[in-house]
Formats: structure tokens, sequence, C-alpha cells
């Protein structure tokens, strides 16, 4: 862990208080999370990024106009280097809504952020040896029949991968449809072609990642990319899969429940990914 994290731009010890009682983000879940990977304290694919989360601060009604690309990009250095981090590394950054009281509405449009940052064992982004295992996730039925609204039920999933020995759950949207991991987009092929399956029309740091490699699937290997979604219906169609996130990278899937996949051209994308972001760093190191 961390010995540093960051409190709009002040850094101080991980383990110091930084929350009031009435943080939005605790209360009412007035903030969002994101996630991001990167080498030689620079973020990957940073650009594309920062577009990403000014359009989910815009989309909560914050200030945008307080988040600048070169400042914002700074102070993850900054506390990169202040935790010795000059290789791999993941960071993450916490948006949450500013309030002066206990109100649930919110009247106040500026926002704070934490960013924590832990460094990763391998540089860029490598595929997973042998194939992962995955189920649906399955709620108990006292839960199934109190659902809370937009609550991410993933979170509950710990009991039923320990005891499945699944290395991750596919969670489903009311059509049955599979639509995401716990934290990654789905990815199915058959033959040339490239299914992303995760809804494209969500906003997060998850679809800069997936367009990425939808990117580099169709120019560097000539795969045809479909966004579509797929259920168990059509499952039996397809030939392999994948998850893809900015901090696992690429991980092939050899089973969906009873369902088996081949590796396929998993291994040629995850490559195509290699060597995109290692060449991104290169080139902006040398400029530095």
């Amino acid at each position: 862990m961390a010995r540093h994290i960051m409190l709009n731009g002040e850094i101080m010890p991980s383990d110091t208080p930084c929350l009031t009682y009435n943080n939005r983000g605790l209360q009412w879940g007035d903030s969002f999370s994101v996630q991001l990977r990167g080498n030689s304290c620079i973020v990957y694919d940073f650009d594309m990024y920062f577009q990403c989360i000014t359009q989910m601060v815009e989309t909560l009604g914050m200030q945008s106009d307080s988040l600048k690309p070169k400042s914002f990009a700074n102070d993850i250095l900054l506390l990169l280097r202040k935790n010795r981090i000059y290789k791999e590394f993941s960071v993450k950054i916490t948006f949450f809504r500013n309030s002066a009281d206990n109100n649930k509405l919110a009247y106040d449009n500026t926002f704070s952020t934490i960013i924590s940052v832990d460094s990763l064992p391998h540089e860029f982004y490598s595929i997973n040896t042998n194939g992962i295992f995955t189920d649906l996730l399955e709620l108990p039925e006292t839960i199934q029949r109190n659902m809370v609204p937009n609550f991410p039920w993933e979170v509950l999933c710990a009991r039923q991968k320990e005891e499945n020995g699944l290395d991750d759950v596919i969670i489903t949207d009311n059509n049955g449809n599979f639509r995401k991991s716990i934290s990654s987009d789905i990815f199915f092929m058959k033959e040339n072609s490239l299914i992303y399956a995760s809804s494209p029309e969500i906003l997060s740091a998850n679809k800069v990642f997936s367009t990425r490699i939808a990117k580099l699937a169709s120019q560097k290997l000539g795969m045809t990319i479909y966004e579509s979604p797929i259920s168990e219906q059509n499952i039996k169609k397809v030939d392999s899969m994948f998850l893809a996130d900015p901090i696992n990278g690429i991980r092939w899937v050899v089973g969906l429940g009873r369902k088996r996949f081949l590796k396929g051209n998993v291994e040629q994308i995850a490559y195509e990914i290699y060597s995109h972001y290692k060449t991104e760093i290169d080139t902006k190191k040398r400029e530095q």
C-alpha cells in the first residue's frame, strides 16, 4: 500500500483521516471513482481518459472548469514520486461533491478529489498464461426481493467466487445479456470478428480502454468489430471470450459456467495492446 495519498492537491500520509462526517460520497453516493494505469509517471492514453473524466464530472453537474489536464497530470506525478513509484503503477481518483451541511440536496457544485497510487509488478500489459473461470453473479433470495436501485451488487460476490473457485463473476442486465464483470468490459470473438458486449453507451474509464482494443484489433489484425449484447441464448455461437479494463488489461476466459472457450486471437490482441502502450511511453519519455 502506498504511504501517501493526495487530497485536493495536498499530499498526506495514507493513514491520516481525510473525510468529514457529512461527506456526500459516503452519505448519498454523490461521487465516482476511476482507476487508471501507467508507466514512468505517465498515465496511458492520458488525454482520452482526462476527456472521459471531464465528461463524467459534467454529467454529475459538477464544475469542470477547475479541472485542468496539466495540473491533474502533475498531481499524479508528484504523488508517484512521493511514494517512490517510478515504473508501472495504478492510480485511483475519487471525485465527490463538496457540502457545507448535511442536506441530501446538492447546493454546491464544486468537488474534491482523493488520489492514491500503487506500484504494479509487471511493466506494461501482459496476458494471463492460464484462462480464468467465471460464472453469472448469484444473489441470495433475500437480496433479490429487496433490490436497491444503483447499488453495485457485485461487491457482495466474494463468497460466490471463493466457494466456486471463480476468478471473476459476470453481471447481466434485465434481459439476460452479459454486460460486465466485477471491474471489466466483456468481449467475445467469432472467427475474425470481435464483439464488444458491454454497453458502449455507458460513460466509464473502461470504455476508453475497450475503444483502444477495438481500434487496434481492426487496424492491426483486420478484425471486424461489432457492438452487440450477448446472452446465454446465443453464446454457443462464439468461439472466444476475454475481459478488459485499464488495470488488469486483457484476461482471456476459458470458462463461463459450463461453457468453454478457445484462446483464439486473444493473445494477438493483447500483444498489440502491449506494443501500443510501450511505444507510447517510450515516445513520451524521449520528449521529456
